[in-house]
């Protein structure tokens, strides 16, 4: 009977067979290098370079970096492709089109984090907001895999949101849009699904779904992809702890408020208040 090692090995064996001559997936590492390195550019105050190493070197870094995992994710497409010049090029163009793009993004996290500090009264000030929130980011790290996915970089922009899941409790789809001046507080359990768009100065607390409410098949039982099935949440609008908003054709309309535990299927206007009201409330008497 095999031992575990020996299941292990063998495994290892067969996975080098297949993968022999082809690109693997992006790397775990690769990763975590390209949030270091963002974070070094976009709040260099508060994640300093290592020591003797100059914003340009962190810049170039970055190139290398997320060429090397673009040029990985694109071969995910057909593993019976071989590396070319051509392909390493398109790597590169689009390493330098994401890094055009920081300043923008860095501007849109300023903008969560003043949203964060005027909306909570906990925050004793940006340092705080900056290094701790969880909510911050998870933010951060969907910026730069939406700026990933909208230039079209298969996989390596899915793996870096689950990346910010594993670390914050926030999964978002880098496929979600989202506006500027957010704030998401507590962050665990929030869930945003693949085509949600979600304005400014959205407010969301732990818990909140905004997800599909069925998943469309076509007329051979297929499940229909990339069509409208989560919500649309238009600006000012705050979602309260463990609110839930499902479908594709559902409208939150702006500065509107739903409440805590809220099930929400079917759209509400403007300035609408939504509110969970149990119909029966039990109470336990000791004795």
């Amino acid at each position: 009977m095999s031992s575990r090692h020996d299941i292990a090995l063998q495994m290892k064996r067969q996975s080098c067979e297949w993968f022999e001559g082809r690109a693997c997936h992006p790397e775990p590492e690769g990763i975590r290098r390209i949030v270091q390195l963002v974070k070094q550019l976009m709040a260099c105050n508060y994640f300093p370079p290592e020591a003797g190493r100059s914003h340009g070197d962190v810049v170039d870094d970055l190139h290398v970096t997320l060429a090397g995992q673009i040029h990985r994710a694109l071969f995910q497409r057909c593993y019976d492709k071989e590396f070319t010049p051509e392909s390493r090029a398109e790597a590169d163009a689009k390493a330098d089109l994401l890094i055009a793009r920081l300043p923008d993004l860095q501007a849109m996290l300023y903008d969560d984090v003043l949203e964060t500090y005027n909306n909570d009264p906990a925050a004793t000030g940006y340092d705080e907001i900056i290094l701790t929130y969880p909510g911050l980011q998870a933010l951060l790290i969907y910026r730069v895999a939406n700026a990933l996915y909208r230039l079209d970089v298969p996989l390596l922009p899915r793996m870096m949101t689950e990346y910010a899941h594993r670390l914050t409790g926030v999964d978002i789809h880098p496929g979600a849009t989202i506006g500027r001046g957010i704030m998401i507080d507590h962050a665990t359990g929030i869930v945003v699904g693949e085509t949600a768009v979600v304005g400014d100065h959205v407010k969301i607390y732990q818990g909140v779904t905004i997800g599909a409410l069925h998943l469309p098949r076509d007329e051979a039982g297929l499940m229909v992809r990339r069509t409208k099935r989560h919500p649309t949440i238009e600006d000012g609008v705050v979602l309260y702890a463990n609110a839930t908003v499902l479908g594709g054709d559902t409208v939150i309309g702006h500065h509107s408020v739903i409440g805590s535990n809220a099930w929400v299927t079917e759209s509400v206007p403007p300035y609408s208040k939504v509110f969970y009201q149990a119909e029966t409330v039990v109470r336990l008497r000791r004795g």
